[in-house]
């Protein structure tokens, strides 16, 4: 793939505390590994010092761009305005927790540049996968929870929807984010469910990843994102 371009995108919602390192981790491997990428952050109006930490990394490197907007507006909308400034071939957007190493981003590079599958989903549910250091028991059941819910209402069978570390061909990221419904957790059910309608060529790629403190889940989120989650069925019926 002569010429060919990686776009990275994290989405941010206070992370002062977690994306200083995992930003200079990535920006390090992308330097000793990759020839030709860029990084974009998408600040999802953090009401800490998010903005103030990364604009100190990246006034270093011009590869990073940065995006900051003052309204929180949902994980899936930082995900979507990276999408929309990126300029690559590939697409990845990747958490800001380090719950996943960069390093992950070279498997998936494998992976497309072998087979040029449209998406490629990281997964922590299969059987390769190696997870290091677990999520608390109730987020575990959270998430099983979410993924059985959410594959019987969109038939999908995807084991690991809600992870953060997605790839997509550049054109294929076009059309499925554009015109999102959901903008926070069910942004990810909808643009698999998009996916698939569209019949796209997907495949699972497992991964090592590890928990970090710092969950952003409410006491009353899991209703709120079940309710959600049937509120977005509805309107593709």
């Amino acid at each position: 793939m002569e010429n060919f371009k990686l776009s990275i995108i994290i989405p941010a919602y206070n992370e002062e505390k977690r994306i200083p390192l995992f930003l200079e981790s990535l920006i390090n491997f992308s330097l000793k590994n990759l020839s030709n990428y860029e990084i974009l952050v998408v600040n999802d109006g953090s009401t800490d010092n998010t903005k103030k930490v990364v604009e100190k990394i990246k006034k270093n490197y011009d590869h990073v761009k940065f995006i900051s907007y003052k309204n929180n507006k949902g994980k899936g909308h930082a995900v979507l305005l990276g999408v929309l400034k990126s300029t690559g071939d590939f697409v990845i957007f990747i958490d800001a927790d380090g719950s996943i190493e960069p390093y992950e981003i070279l498997k998936m590079l494998k992976v497309y540049k072998k087979y040029e599958f449209d998406v490629i989903i990281g997964s922590r549910k299969l059987e390769e996968s190696e997870i290091t250091h677990s999520q608390p028991f109730s987020r575990r059941m959270f998430s099983k929870i979410f993924n059985l819910y959410s594959n019987f209402f969109f038939r999908l069978k995807i084991s690991d929807l809600l992870c953060g570390f997605k790839g997509f061909k550049r054109e294929v990221a076009f059309q499925i984010f554009k015109d999102l419904k959901a903008y926070r957790w069910e942004f990810d059910v909808e643009i698999l469910y998009r996916i698939k309608r569209r019949g796209f060529k997907v495949i699972e790629l497992p991964i090592k990843w590890k928990h970090e403190e710092g969950s952003k889940i409410k006491p009353l989120d899991p209703i709120l994102i079940f309710l959600n989650i049937l509120k977005l069925r509805l309107k593709y019926i």
